[in-house]
């Protein structure tokens, strides 16, 4: 029970008072006076009684907790000072102090220093003795040495978790326990309405077992309803006292819209694209922020926290007008969650913004926060991790996108504005859409009132009671009655009945047979003669390792079916449980870039197949949120039911509570559209069901209603099966917060309606009862369940078990458990679904005021869903939240599939130009004017079909549609017409046209045509709307078109034939929009654009759109098919600069064979910068991979970069006799591109090695010569030595001479040096040098060979953190490939394969830097690209060249993937070529062509000689080989064989003798 705590307010004065001298002199000298909440609760505390304080955020409630506790702390520490007896008696805790959440804790156990060492200043001042008052803290990340110097020496203050408290009281720590005499319960909201409240209840009650006397409970929170439910929670057994005393907080909130209209919204500038609000969001949130020293803006997602982000930062950059060199990319802002990155953006922008959530690490977390506070970061972009009491300093302004979650929520949010006492929080709310508008406008209105959302805490839950029974056993055997009575005092389980109590002691101590189900084994023993409860072996371990109640949940892997992918490449993703059991078979779903269908679900996965291009649900993830409560539905419905009511009042209303002038007008607009669809708005009073059919012609039936998913969740339960068992089909109900949709089958002479969801109130309850234990929800809240109730330990402890093994063994538990109905989890699960999850009462409610008429029920039938419709069917708001995130192929795909009505909707927000498909329309406009080939007339009566279809044409227009193309043809046709007086010639637009006889009215009516005499009376007669009539004609055989091309088509002025656009609209006929036109004209005749803006309307016919819809969405999904692989290979050489880039036009003027991109040294840089740190042969880097890159590569240029520092070269080990593998960095990137020095182990440089090495580190770079005059080694032993160094990357050069040297086909040179005559008098006496001729080691080595050329020093191996290497590593791959794929990993042997880069890759696909789907055919499912490289892959598909350009490279170049990220194409012997050193291949097209091996003997060819189209391609393939072998100097070889044939029996032996190769008698030589 609860009794609010009444009493006048003391004076300041007085309320000190209570405190020691040294406590009341620091708060006075802090604070001044306290705070009315400080004041009331000091009251109550001191008496010793239980007290909730309620206070909003910042108002000092949580020192007033503390404070007296610290104060009594150095009471009784001065008394025991003065006691020895007392000292003796050892160290304990006295304050526990309970966050729920381990970031709030860390605030506290800070802030907590400001009070300790102020009152510890003031008493050295007054000279009492010193007094240390320790604080300590365990959670789940302490570690386990502090844990034992915990339990060594009890912190005085102990702040801690309730899973650590719990965990305390488990084992030997509860002894530090025993003095406790204050628990202070933060956020004591947080908890209490779930299990977790529930666990920490019991476990509240068992602490106070252990004490001499019950501690005293402090519960504190700012957002609590009812107050007396959670003050009986917080006290259990014993009396609260409530403090709540009036808030002085005061609270400015406001709704902005930053644009007019919601449902139309312009682009921002004249490249924008339309439709999209976001770019209005964001420049209005970064104006807020520019103007405010620190802002949090908060998010209700991940993702969209770090696109915000992103997106800020972007346009700081801009308004900062930070130059970008040359043609450097955009600045990319990583997300906080990769550890230390968050200043890595290209071009190093500076940052206005950071983003924090549960993925940023703690480190990270700390460092943003401490940035705001210190003024050094303007605005952090955050998720609920900022929620919850976190003191964030001196907050200006919070800035909530999209609506709040719920009220308490958003009062907690907007609650770290302000936050220090007596300030004002200020916050903003940003919806995305009109819908949630209106969510939003109610919520503010709440928070405005203080209606907050009720908390009621779980009533009984037995799994919670059976793990604190094993819990409690374990630690003492004590009898069932005092553990029943125990039970019972905490707040959850006053009403626990002694049956429930029983059943699960029965379950706990064995009853049912362990035979059936191992975990079923006793976990106590009960003798039920003497009552007592004792434990079994194992019990505490098994509570300890698996005990707390957040649900273990985790994802199902999506995979594509055996056989679709090779081995290792079948993952595609992940798909969140909530996700998964509210799908079903047949469902499609968007996982990335690419649409999936799911074809099978199991305990573990999901077997998805390729559903390209198909509208998809998004994948979603709702955590604990169950969705809007009934009775925030019942405010939103009301809400509603007023601005239906009376408009212009809701007007002075909804100003009054926040709402800016376009925020209140978007509302109303909605509220009238709404009405106008269906006659009414669904409210608190009135539902709407509103029938329609789609695409198809099946019933889309959708039920309005704000209760939320709570409520409706149950009735889809109940809806669907009454479809099944009245119409015998299987049907979709799916529910939302705002209502039900039921897809159905067109059934003859059958409408559904009302009576699908009209229930009884007590039969619905049963319905619904019956229908949970077979979904998809019972078998997953009875995983959680059991899991809670230790019958699915966990094997370790720190380790969870994999979830598939979890569902396995709870899916193995459910079977069964369901032959014993008692089963205390299947009773407590039913109980969680229907109560917590699911709120059947308020549906109970519900049924009976539609039974009763408190609530109607509207049914309507639409031709096109309403306003509320589409966000119920389609949630394109999701879709286009970042409107440039997916590729064109995906965006046509998903817009062109929605419903013709809603489309029509959109046309004002999507530009359709750039959604239809620009071949298809052309193509369309060809047809409808009849000029392409197929459609085109042929005869007299051809042509005058023609006149009447298509209206007046020219001349010149008539021959371009007819077959023969015969001016003198056509004119005699147009005579013969003439003469019959079915033709006629007339002046439209300044210009002779012929015309069909029929049109004579309407031309002479509508333009003012003068008409030839002899003109039939009867096609002189006047017709209704003869300028309707033509423009009609117009709009159904063009494409689309402006109001300028119909303007100058007629003659007529622009607004004349805008009126008529406008009439034909009004009619259904024309759909005004963005179809791309202007864009098109302006590229074509920019001139013709110099119109009003009215010209420059654009049209479509409604029947034209539907053609191109269907044609472009065809096209579309065509596109969004993974592409060809040789499409792939030719990005890939596009992107490494080994081909230019062409296009349809280019592409046939192309040269026959390719000599690379690049020019000069920066050409050199560039390909470093892509290659860096790929390890390849010394000897091809200057043969093969440059020369192919830059076209005009000359050594120097290497050697430029080396010489000057810009570049460093590093030694991956040696590969044979006198090369090696080595990588190449530019120095400026080198600290994320080389990778640590390896460990060294037994390998470690000893002797020479070392002492070389030792030379070296002293510093700078040392020639050969005085390397040599600092250790004892001859020449010989210097080189090897320092060659070995290098091999093992420990040393380098500042050129490239000496691998040059090393790899040259000649051997090593040695350098031509210019000897002095005489010795200098300071060599006298001493002797010769060792680099003279004669001192040469027996190999012959020198030290002034070319090997040892240059200056050496040693690899410099900058600091970088994993983090920042992982990114790069990144980077460079998408650089080098465009799309990462699990072989193009693997096959640059990166540690780990891709599951080790998969959490970079899925950061940069949150921070919006890639997309991920199945891009390419045969590559994996799950492909990470960048949206250019994709729609520049599908440009590659469709391109069609006459002459495919070859181009020859090493096969170990990263360029080439065959044998590493492609397998190579079969050969028609069965020949497998291999990537080994010396290879050359030639790519055509990106085909494979030639392969020629390592030894030079054998060639390998993909094409057959026969052929003349691949003879052609064969012949410039060998060219390419040509150039290549030029390039490469290797001097002598001989081909052997052709494909495993004498050279001499080679089709095309001629070809190989024209490319330069000489016969002799073995095959064909090449003498370089």
């Amino acid at each position: 029970m609860a009794r609010t705590g009444t009493g006048s307010r003391q004076r300041a004065a007085r309320a000190l008072e209570q405190f020691t001298p040294a406590t009341r002199a620091w708060f006075a000298s802090a604070f001044g006076a306290p705070t009315p909440v400080q004041e009331a609760a000091w009251d109550v505390i001191r008496g010793g009684e239980c007290a909730l304080v309620i206070a909003p955020t910042g108002s000092g409630k949580t020192l007033a907790a503390f404070l007296h506790a610290i104060d009594r702390l150095f009471a009784e520490k001065d008394d025991a000072a003065a006691d020895a007896a007392a000292a003796a008696t050892g160290a304990a805790t006295r304050v526990l102090y309970i966050s729920p959440i381990k970031a709030l804790g860390a605030d506290v156990q800070r802030n907590l220093r400001l009070p300790l060492d102020g009152v510890g200043a003031q008493r050295s001042r007054r000279g009492d003795p010193a007094v240390e008052i320790t604080v300590g803290m365990r959670t789940g990340d302490t570690p386990g040495a502090q844990r034992a110097a915990l339990l060594r020496r009890p912190p005085d203050i102990l702040i801690t978790t309730p899973e650590s408290l719990y965990l305390m009281l488990t084992s030997k720590a509860r002894e530090t326990l025993r003095g406790v005499r204050t628990v202070i319960v933060d956020e004591v909201h947080a908890v209490a309405g779930t299990k977790r409240g529930s666990h920490m209840a019991l476990s509240l009650e068992r602490l106070d077992a252990l004490l001499d006397r019950p501690a005293q409970r402090v519960g504190l929170s700012a957002t609590v309803r009812p107050v007396d439910r959670v003050a009986a929670f917080l006290g259990g057994a014993r009396p609260t006292t409530v403090v709540n005393p009036p808030a002085g907080r005061r609270l400015e909130l406001r709704i902005v819209v930053p644009v007019q209209d919601m449902a139309d919204i312009p682009a921002r500038d004249e490249s924008g694209t339309a439709g999209s609000i976001w770019p209005h969001v964001e420049a209005s949130i970064l104006e807020q922020v520019l103007s405010r020293r620190s802002t949090i803006v908060f998010a209700n997602s991940r993702g969209a926290a770090e696109k915000l982000t992103a997106r800020l930062n972007a346009l700081y950059a801009e308004r900062m007008q930070i130059p970008r060199q040359g043609d450097a990319p955009a600045a990319v802002q990583y997300p906080s969650s990769s550890g230390g990155t968050g200043n890595r953006t290209d071009g190093a922008a500076p940052l206005i913004a950071r983003s924090h959530h549960g993925s940023v690490s703690k480190e990270q977390r700390s460092d943003i926060e401490d940035a705001l506070k210190s003024g050094a970061l303007r605005c952090v972009v955050a998720t609920s991790s900022l929620e919850l009491g976190i003191d964030m300093g001196l907050v200006d302004l919070v800035i909530q996108v999209a609506a709040p979650p719920s009220v308490a929520s958003a009062l907690q949010r907007v609650g770290r504005a302000g936050h220090q006492v007596g300030g004002t929080s200020r916050g903003l709310v940003y919806p995305r859409t009109r819908r949630e508008l209106v969510d939003a406008a109610v919520t503010v209105r709440r928070m405005l009132a203080g209606e907050l959302e009720a908390i009621e805490p779980p009533r009984n839950p037995l799994d919670v009671l059976a793990q604190q029974t094993v819990a409690a056993v374990a630690m003492d055997a004590m009898h069932v009655d005092d553990w029943y009575a125990l039970v019972r005092r905490a707040d959850p389980f006053r009403a626990l009945p002694r049956s429930a109590f029983d059943a699960t002691l029965d379950m706990l101590a064995g009853r049912y047979p362990s035979d059936e189900f191992a975990e079923f084994r006793p976990r106590l023993v009960w003798d039920r003669i003497g009552g007592q409860l004792g434990a079994r072996p194992g019990a505490k371990s098994l509570a300890v390792i698996s005990g707390g109640t957040i649900p273990d949940r985790g994802m199902f892997t999506v995979m594509l079916p055996e056989g679709e992918e090779k081995a290792g490449a079948r993952r595609v993703g992940e798909l969140d449980e909530e996700m998964v059991y509210e799908s079903r078979v047949n469902d499609i779903i968007t996982l990335g870039a690419t649409s999936w269908r799911i074809q099978q679900i199991t305990h573990d996965q999901v077997i998805v197949v390729p559903a390209p291009g198909r509208s998809a649900r998004l994948p979603f993830w709702r955590g604990e949120g169950l969705g809007r409560p009934a009775e925030l539905g019942e405010a939103i419905g009301a809400f509603l039911r007023e601005v239906d009511a009376a408009p212009r009042d809701a007007h002075a209303a909804l100003e009054a509570a926040g709402l800016d002038a376009n925020a209140i007008a978007n509302i109303l607009q909605l509220a009238a559209q709404q009405r106008e669809a269906t006659g009414a708005l669904p409210t608190d009073r009135t539902l709407v069901i509103e029938r329609c059919r789609d695409e198809g012609g099946d019933w889309r039936v959708m039920l309005h209603s704000p209760y939320g998913q709570r409520v409706h969740a149950p009735w889809a339960l109940a809806i669907a099966q009454r479809i099944r068992q009245r119409l015998n089909v299987d049907p979709s109900v799916v529910a939302g917060d705002d209502g039900i949709i039921a897809r159905i089958p067109d059934m003859e002479g059958r409408t559904p309606g009302a009576e699908l969801f009209l229930f009884d109130a007590e039969a619905v309850q049963r319905i619904v009862a019956e229908a949970v234990g077979a979904s998809s929800l019972f078998a997953a809240r009875f995983r959680e369940c059991a899991a809670r109730a230790l019958l699915l330990p966990r094997r370790s402890p720190g380790k969870r078990s994999p979830l598939w093994q979890q569902r396995l063994r709870a899916g193995q538990l459910l079977e069964i458990a369901r032959g014993y109905p008692d089963f205390p989890i299947l009773i407590e699960t039913a109980r969680e679904c229907l109560q917590d999850v699911y709120d059947l009462p308020a549906l109970g409610t519900l049924m009976r005021r539609l039974q009763d008429g408190g609530i109607r029920m509207l049914e309507v039938t639409t031709e096109v869903p309403s306003p509320f419709a589409a966000d119920l069917l389609f949630g394109y708001v999701a879709e286009f939240m970042y409107e440039g995130d997916a590729p064109l192929a995906e965006r046509r795909a998903s817009v062109l599939s929605l419903d013709s009505g809603l489309l029509a909707d959109l046309l004002g927000q999507v530009d359709m130009g750039e959604i239809l498909d620009p071949v298809v329309v052309e193509q369309a406009g060809l047809e409808l004017q009849r000029i392409a080939a197929q459609r085109r007339a042929s005869g007299m009566e051809g042509v005058a079909d023609l006149l009447r279809e298509l209206g007046p044409l020219a001349p010149d227009a008539i021959v371009q549609r007819t077959a023969q193309q015969d001016p003198a043809a056509v004119a005699a046709w147009l005579g013969g017409l003439e003469a019959a007086h079915r033709a006629m010639r007339v002046t439209v637009a300044g210009e002779e046209r012929w015309a069909a006889v029929e049109d004579a009215a309407r031309l002479r009516d509508a333009l003012g045509a003068r008409l030839p005499a002899g003109v039939p009376k009867t096609f002189r007669e006047p017709v209704p709307d003869p300028l309707r009539d033509l423009v009609a004609r117009y709009a159904r055989t063009h494409g689309p078109f402006t109001t300028g091309e119909v303007a100058t088509h007629f003659g007529l002025g622009a607004a004349v034939a805008d009126e008529a656009l406008e009439r034909l609209q009004a009619q259904g006929k024309v759909l005004k929009g963005s179809f791309g036109v202007e864009r098109h004209l302006r590229a074509q005749d920019a001139h013709r654009l110099a119109q009003g803006p009215a010209a420059r309307h654009e049209w479509v016919a409604e029947d034209v759109l539907r053609r191109l819809r269907q044609r472009s969405l065809q096209a579309a999904r065509e596109a969004a098919k993974p592409a060809a692989q040789h499409a792939y290979v030719q990005l890939v050489l596009e992107r490494q600069a080994l081909v230019p880039e062409l296009t349809a036009r280019a592409a046939n003027d192309a040269p026959l064979f390719a000599q690379g991109a690049l020019e000069g040294t920066a050409g050199v840089a560039r390909v470093l910068e892509q290659l860096a740190g790929l390890a390849l042969p010394a000897s091809q880097w200057e043969s093969l991979v440059l020369p192919a890159r830059v076209r005009d590569y000359r050594p120097f240029m290497l050697d430029e970069l080396l010489a000057s520092g810009e570049a460093v070269w590093a030694g991956h080990g040696a590969a044979g006799d006198g090369d090696g593998l080595v990588s190449l960095h530019l120095s400026e990137m080198a600290a994320d591109t080389l990778a640590p020095q390896p460990e060294a182990g037994g390998d470690a440089p000893t002797g020479l090695r070392q002492a070389i090495l030792d030379v070296l580190g002293r510093g700078g770079a040392f020639l050969a010569r005085q390397i040599a005059q600092h250790v004892d080694a001859d020449p010989a032993q210097l080189h090897a030595a320092l060659w070995q160094l290098a091999w093992s990357g420990y040393v380098t050069s500042d050129g490239w001479q000496p691998l040059r040297a090393l790899t040259s086909p000649h051997g090593s040179r040695r350098a031509e040096t210019v000897r002095p005559q005489r010795r200098s008098w300071r060599m006298r006496g001493r002797p010769q040098p060792p680099d003279a001729p004669e001192h040469a080691g027996h190999s012959g080595i020198a030290l002034g060979d070319l090997t040892l050329a240059g200056r050496w020093s040693l690899v410099q191996r900058p600091a970088s953190s994993d983090t920042e290497r992982a990114f790069a590593l990144a980077e460079g791959l998408l650089d080098r490939h465009g799309i990462v794929t699990r072989s193009a990993v693997m096959a640059e042997n990166v540690p780990g394969g891709l599951p080790a880069l998969r959490p970079v890759l899925h950061a940069m696909e949150d921070a919006g830097r890639v997309l991920r789907g199945r891009f390419v055919d045969g590559l994996g499912a799950a492909q990470f690209a960048d949206k250019a490289a994709i729609e520049r892959l599908r440009e590659l598909t469709q391109l069609q060249t006459a002459q495919p350009l070859a181009v020859a490279l090493s096969v170990l170049d990263p360029a080439n993937p065959f044998g590493a990220a492609l397998a190579w194409p079969a050969h028609r012997l069965g020949i497998r070529p291999q990537r080994r050193s010396g290879g050359i291949v030639v790519l055509c097209g990106g085909r494979l062509a030639l392969y020629l091996t390592p030894g030079r003997r054998q060639l390998l060819t993909w094409l057959d000689a026969e052929r003349a189209d691949e003879r052609t391609a064969l012949a410039h393939a060998l060219q390419a080989l040509v150039h290549a072998l030029e390039r490469e100097k290797r001097g002598r070889f001989t081909i052997e064989t052709v494909d495993e044939q004498p050279v001499g029996r080679y089709p095309l032996l001629g070809l190989l003798r024209e490319a330069g190769f000489s016969r002799v008698p073995k095959g064909l030589s090449w003498y370089g």
